[in-house]
């Protein structure tokens, strides 16, 4: 600091700083040496008293003037000690938050000389020179006209090299369009010019500058030229960029250990030598809705259902009391008042004299081991569930073909019913055999039982749907999402396509809209589709299989699923011949599959279609209008 007023108290003329209302706080010693008076007399509107009395009206609009960003030279008599008046002209430039800085320099030895060019002017030249910033004298076009020693110093070129050189040739090239942009949009429009830019020193480094131009105007406002004053602001980026990253690596760091404790999966808790808790995680939290202020002492205990409460305390005291660790099965409510069963651990940690210091624990969800013991209780019943609904259609499908006038209709329904009939005993004997794994497969044992109730229901849905389609009576229309009756087919098949060695990849396009129509009908011809494509690589070696199933919008905007393999592929000449009911290609099929498929798709307005593919394999394809108001 003492430097800089060292600087600023060798100006050849007065400074000061003041209040945009003429109110100064701060003169140079060029104020007392020239005046003969102490800063103090200065201070406020004391310094006014040294003005000519003719001069002060037109020193003080002018002072109004520069306060809008308009640059004027005001000139005015300042009493010298010796009581001498002589002539001075004020800058004035603002500073921040509402100061202003400004010089008076003595100009009398010039008063009636006819003006020289800007860098003749000794006095100005020094001036500027002692300027700790960049200085630029522009023409009102923006041309360079000069510059102070500070910016030949670090650009490292003498002035008539600058004139020759580009604004590209001295700011970062990131910086450069926003640079060009704003400068010229202040000439244009006689604005002030404000901006933060990199500019290439020397040796070839680039520093921050804070650059800011003001327009300087005669009597009649119109500019004369360009004062471009840049400072060094790149020790202040640098500081705000070290404490943003500080900042960054402290919440980072935080964050971390944040999240490798919420990414345990299970309930982690503590707590203290007497078991009252003090700390559990978000996971905990987000499960049974309480907070961690909730939970601490023995709040946690509320989570407990009331039939395990009692033993479990039981059980937890004597932990305490015997120190060592242990395990215990119980029910925890979840925030939706839903009871999960859990194992909770406990492990305690000790002190190098081996008392208990805390005790660590984990609560991990043990409700799928639980229920698959209650699964493998009830899956008798279940399947003999199954084999009732299977006995209920097979009678349907009895009735149907007595009754059917045509014996498409009869071969028809037991192409498609057959299909979900066997995936009933095949998903029964997949669940006994699931659980039978050591370990058990739960959560897919639990699947596949779900499967086996809700493909015998599909089964009967089937015999309903087909009915009505060739009585032509009203069938079930709704709206349908493609994307999830494909999925629930897929998932159905998932068991048929391992077992033959067939990769499935789904590529569903997000937001399908929907379609009007008998959503089992549709199901049966995704999977008679699917199907195919899996029997057409079954003699297929020398390839992996894969199958593709994909949905979108068409370019009429229809909605459209394509099963895509690359298998055999077809002839060309049996493209439209394989819709035919009866034909077929397959040494055990009907030939009624297509055709019943067909018939279905062009019930709901569609077009069901076969192409082969550019390399191997074919690809069948159907499409429905998004939007119907009726089939």
């Amino acid at each position: 600091m003492s430097n800089q007023l060292s600087v600023v108290d060798a100006l050849p003329g007065v400074a000061f700083t003041a209040q945009g209302d003429g109110r100064v706080d701060f003169v140079s010693q060029g104020w007392t040496t020239y005046t003969g008076r102490s800063a103090a007399d200065a201070h406020g509107r004391g310094w006014q008293s040294a003005v000519h009395p003719d001069d002060l009206p037109a020193l003080l609009t002018g002072w109004n003037t520069s306060l809008n960003g308009t640059a004027v030279d005001i000139q005015a008599r300042l009493l010298r000690f010796d009581g001498v008046y002589r002539w001075f002209v004020l800058r004035l430039n603002p500073l921040a938050e509402g100061q202003w800085c400004g010089l008076f320099s003595d100009i009398d030895d010039y008063r009636g000389v006819p003006a020289a060019p800007l860098a003749a002017d000794l006095d100005l030249r020094t001036i500027i020179d002692c300027i700790p910033a960049l200085v630029a004298f522009m023409t009102p076009d923006g041309a360079l006209e000069c510059v102070n020693c500070h910016n030949l110093d670090y650009l490292g070129a003498t002035l008539e090299e600058l004139k020759q050189w580009t604004v590209g040739a001295t700011v970062h090239p990131d910086d450069l369009p926003g640079v060009i942009n704003a400068w010229m949009h202040a000439v244009r429009t006689e604005q002030p010019y404000r901006n933060e830019l990199r500019l290439r020193r020397a040796d070839g480094a680039y520093h921050w500058f804070a650059a800011r131009a003001l327009p300087m105007r005669d009597t009649e406002g119109r500019i004369t030229r360009w004062v471009l004053i840049s400072v060094d602001i790149d020790e202040q980026k640098r500081d705000k960029a070290l404490i943003a990253q500080a900042l960054a690596e402290v919440s980072a760091s935080e964050d971390r250990l944040s999240n490798i404790i919420n990414a345990i999966p299970g309930f982690v808790w503590s707590a203290a030598p007497d078991g009252s808790v003090g700390f559990v995680n978000q996971r905990w939290c987000d499960y049974t809705g309480m907070s961690l202020d909730e939970a601490r002492g023995i709040g946690w205990a509320r989570s407990v259902h009331p039939e395990d409460a009692a033993p479990l305390a039981e059980y937890w005291g004597a932990l305490l009391q015997s120190g060592e660790a242990g395990e215990f099965e119980a029910r925890l409510r979840r925030f939706d008042d839903h009871y999960r069963w859990f194992l909770v651990r406990a492990v305690p940690q000790r002190d190098e004299w081996g008392a208990v210091m805390r005790w660590y624990g984990e609560n991990t969800d043990i409700e799928d081991r639980k229920q698959a013991e209650m699964l493998a209780a009830s899956i008798a019943i279940e399947r003999q569930q199954s084999e009732e609904t299977l006995d209920k259609v097979r009678s349907e499908l009895a009735h149907l073909a007595r009754v059917a006038s045509l014996g498409a209709v009869t071969a028809s329904i037991a192409h498609e019913v057959n299909q979900p009939l066997a995936g009933i005993i095949t998903n029964a004997s997949t669940c006994l055999r699931m659980l039978g794994a050591d370990p058990p497969n739960v959560s897919g044992a639990l699947e596949t039982a779900r499967r086996t109730i809700r493909d015998g229901n599909r089964a009967a849905d089937v015999i309903n749907r087909l009915r009505a389609l060739f009585s032509k009576k009203t069938i079930t229309i709704e709206d349908v999402d493609l994307n999830e009756a494909a999925r629930e087919v897929i998932a159905m098949l998932l068991g048929e396509l391992q077992r033959n060695g067939v990769a499935l990849q789904p590529d569903f396009t997000d937001d399908l809209p929907a379609v009007r129509g008998d959503r089992v009908q549709l199901q049966q011809v995704i999977l008679n589709l699917i199907l195919n494509a899996t029997e057409a690589m079954n003699t297929m070696t020398g390839r992996a299989r894969h199958l593709q199933v994909s949905t979108g919008l068409n370019e009429h905007q229809g909605v459209y699923l394509a099963v895509t393999d690359n298998g055999s592929g077809f002839d060309p000449l049996d493209a439209e011949r394989m819709f035919t009911a009866f034909y077929t290609t397959k040494h055990a099929g009907m030939g009624i599959g297509l055709s019943i498929s067909r018939s279905i798709i062009e019930r709901h307005a569609g077009v069901l279609s076969a192409a082969i593919n550019d390399g191997p394999g074919a690809t069948f394809q159907f499409s429905i209008p998004a939007t119907r108001e009726g089939i």
